[in-house]
């Protein structure tokens, strides 16, 4: 029997929690409404997933543009300013850009020119280049990014793609130089150091990704590769050989 206190206040028990706070069944309308509001979550992600994993004429959609689009005239584009109507411009004549003053022709060019001798590459180091331990490592990294791909890494001219043009017989394809050959031994140190800037034959030229500093410390490693190693055989051009006669 309930006293007036239990009355008033009444103790918590579970089973008086459970029926106090039992709800009542909503309404269909509202159990419907929430599953269209869960499947219309889905449809965000499924878009996303689509644009993710097919390929599209249209552009992707950007929504933070920072720098990447603003108003500026690309590379051979036309503007309304100038008489000729073009938005590159030439240098001003009698200027140089600063840092690009390449006065020291040993140091640059690896040869020099005048009118009596013409050009005469140079026999040493500049220099600004002090052969050292240093020096050598610094050649034998660059040698291994840009020269060991064709000329091999004993600079025989193993290197793979010299390997693999060779395996496909590619009709245009000069076979990388043995750069241990007594012929190669005997070139002056700027005569590298020019063949790395401007090519040879199916070798591009390297002045835009290694810097002088760089080209003269792979000559460097060179000669050591080649002081190291032993001479190489001459490389001679194969000949043709006549067809044989057939009998009649």
């Amino acid at each position: 029997m309930t006293t007036y206190q239990d009355e008033r206040l009444p103790v918590p028990t579970p089973w008086r929690l459970i029926r106090e706070l039992k709800l009542r069944r909503p309404p269909w309308w509202m159990v419907l409404a929430l599953i269209v509001a869960v499947i219309g979550t889905w449809i965000p992600l499924a878009l996303i997933y689509q644009a993710r994993s097919k390929d599209s004429q249209l552009p992707r959609v950007h929504f933070f543009h920072d720098m990447d689009k603003q108003a500026k005239f690309t590379a051979q584009a036309a503007h309304p300013w100038f008489e000729d109507g073009r938005a590159m411009r030439q240098p001003i004549e009698g200027t140089l850009a600063r840092g690009h003053l390449h006065h020291d022709a040993h140091f640059y060019d690896g040869y020099t020119q005048d009118a009596t001798e013409g050009i005469q590459f140079v026999t040493a180091l500049p220099q600004q280049v002090a052969v050292d331990a240093t020096l050598i490592a610094r050649g034998h990294d660059r040698f291994q990014i840009y020269c060991a791909l064709c000329h091999g890494a004993s600079g025989t001219g193993d290197g793979l793609v010299n390997q693999r043009a060779l395996e496909l017989k590619e009709a245009k394809w000069v076979p990388a130089t043995n750069l241990m050959t007594q012929e190669i031994r005997d070139r002056a140190a700027g005569q590298l150091f020019q063949a790395i800037r401007d090519g040879v034959r199916n070798m591009p030229s390297y002045g835009a990704q290694i810097t002088p500093h760089d080209r003269w410390a792979i000559v460097a490693y060179l000669r050591e590769l080649q002081s190291t190693s032993p001479v190489a055989p001459p490389i001679t051009a194969p000949t043709a050989t006549a067809p044989a006669a057939t009998p009649p």
